[in-house]
């Protein structure tokens, strides 16, 4: 009775912004000391953060923010929230783990360290902006290791839509970089290719089909062609993204 009371309570003084149903990932590289932000499964953001010293480590696992405060007060010495001196920032962020959480400070050149008891601290505009985002029983990953947010996000299980930090558009299936300067050209209702203009290198673009002569789509009726491949460089979407934004897209699990 007395969790029911209290779920009950909750529903009526948190907004319902607050248990939005969103699917974002908060993941924290013990290795680096970063934080990344996941949204809808577009990789957003990275952070430096300041995990625990070896004495009071950072705890590692699957974790989820069971609450949220603006200006917490610092109750062990009994400072007030939003005072100068008070080490946890302006924001908090509570994990489901005893007292841990993701919070700012007041120590800002600590922050890329490893020197707090155990939370994770961040730049205060960083906590804001994060605070603002993120939304009660969001899941925080804290781990190790030396590949790519979006990498380690997809092999823990989270369905991961973007591809180096790019928003991958619907049915797209890769990326040009020009090299060299390259001809772009419309295709006229007969098929014939007429050039419209010339693009100078490093200009990207979507590629939403390609040909084996050389020829990708990159939307609204335009083309590049390239039959020797030396003027462009084509990355194809891994298939493991790809399957994730159809199965975003049609909710298979």
């Amino acid at each position: 009775m007395k969790k029911l009371c209290f779920i009950i309570l909750l529903f009526f003084i948190l907004p319902v912004s607050a248990f939005a149903n969103t699917d974002h990932l908060i993941l924290v590289n013990l290795t680096t000391n970063q934080l990344s932000f996941f949204e809808n499964g577009n990789y957003t953001k990275t952070f430096p953060v300041t995990t625990g010293r070896d004495r009071t480590p950072t705890p590692e696992g699957n974790f989820c923010i069971i609450n949220k405060y603006k200006n917490k007060e610092y109750h062990r010495k009994k400072i007030a929230g939003g005072a100068p001196n008070n080490p946890l920032g302006t924001r908090w962020l509570g994990l489901d783990k005893n007292e841990y959480a993701i919070h700012g400070t007041n120590r800002e050149w600590t922050i890329g360290s490893r020197e707090s008891n155990g939370c994770i601290r961040m730049h205060d505009r960083d906590i804001q902006w994060l605070y603002d985002r993120v939304h009660l029983q969001t899941k925080v990953i804290i781990s190790r290791f030396h590949t790519s947010p979006e990498y380690e996000a997809n092999k823990l299980g989270y369905r991961v839509v973007s591809w180096n930090g790019r928003k991958i558009e619907e049915e797209q299936i890769g990326i040009l970089t020009l090299v060299d300067r390259v001809d772009i050209y419309w295709q006229e209702p007969n098929g014939q290719l007429t050039k419209v203009k010339t693009v100078l290198p490093n200009e990207r673009y979507a590629v939403y089909s390609k040909r084996k002569d050389g020829i990708y789509y990159i939307g609204n009726n335009l083309y590049i062609v390239d039959e020797t491949g030396e003027k462009i460089r084509y990355e194809q979407i891994p298939s493991s993204i790809l399957s994730n934004i159809y199965k975003r897209k049609y909710n298979v699990s």
